[in-house]
């Protein structure tokens, strides 16, 4: 598959990923097991959707401008056999959640200029799907350099290969968003991933850092 193609599908599945978990959010049958209905929420109407929607646009953008940017050091033409595929797969996600961890930690909860930035995130206490893009600008720029870099550090690889890097990227941060904690067999990962974000959510002073396991929360003492 084309890298315009990969890129495509992961924007397309991404949005129709974030509609179904926004509508399950507020879908009456599944009521008791939203996380939290914030009756205080702030964040509403032209102020969420004005940025969501520009981040949107801004986040789909950057990725066509990096990864056309750097092709040749982020891609090949070869095609790789499936093992090598999983293994780059899992290797750039590592490294990116370890150093998204160090990234947030310290950067967006202790830097004053990006704490500033970083705020902007967590002006929703319990967030919901949509709130996956209530970000400031810089936040989002500075999560896709870093998942390019990552590539990078492990590539060249198969555009086909980054599509699925792209998909568990865009995917685990709406799911880990989607305020939901639904028990069935399944589900109950992502049940445990929102409730940890959640919570995350309620503090700039709390833990629970990373982005796709708890691995390194649990391994520096930060989990909550």
């Amino acid at each position: 598959m084309s890298l315009l193609g990969s890129l495509l599908i992961v924007l397309a599945l991404s949005g129709v990923l974030m509609l179904v978990a926004a509508l399950a959010y507020r879908s009456v049958a599944l009521g008791p097991w939203r996380l939290k209905d914030d009756s205080n929420r702030k964040v509403l109407g032209l102020r969420l959707y004005g940025r969501v929607f520009g981040n949107m646009t801004f986040s789909a953008a950057l990725v066509f401008a990096m990864a056309y940017g750097g092709y040749d050091l982020l891609f090949t033409a070869t095609p790789s056999p499936l093992w090598v595929m999983g293994l780059e797969l899992v290797a750039i996600l590592g490294i990116y959640d370890f150093t998204y961890y160090l990234m947030h930690r310290f950067a967006f909860h202790r830097w004053a200029w990006l704490k500033k930035v970083h705020a902007v995130h967590h002006t929703v206490r319990h967030p919901n799907a949509v709130d996956s893009l209530y970000l400031h600008p810089l936040e989002t720029f500075l999560g896709l350099f870093l998942l390019m870099l990552c590539t990078a550090l492990v590539g060249p690889i198969s555009p086909a290969t980054f599509g699925l890097v792209f998909a568990a990227y865009s995917f685990t941060n709406i799911l880990v968003h989607c305020g939901l904690d639904i028990p069935v067999f399944g589900l109950r990962t992502l049940g445990f991933l929102a409730r940890k974000h959640d919570l995350h959510h309620t503090s700039m002073r709390g833990g629970n850092f990373a982005s796709i396991t708890p691995f390194w929360d649990r391994l520096f003492g930060t989990a909550e």
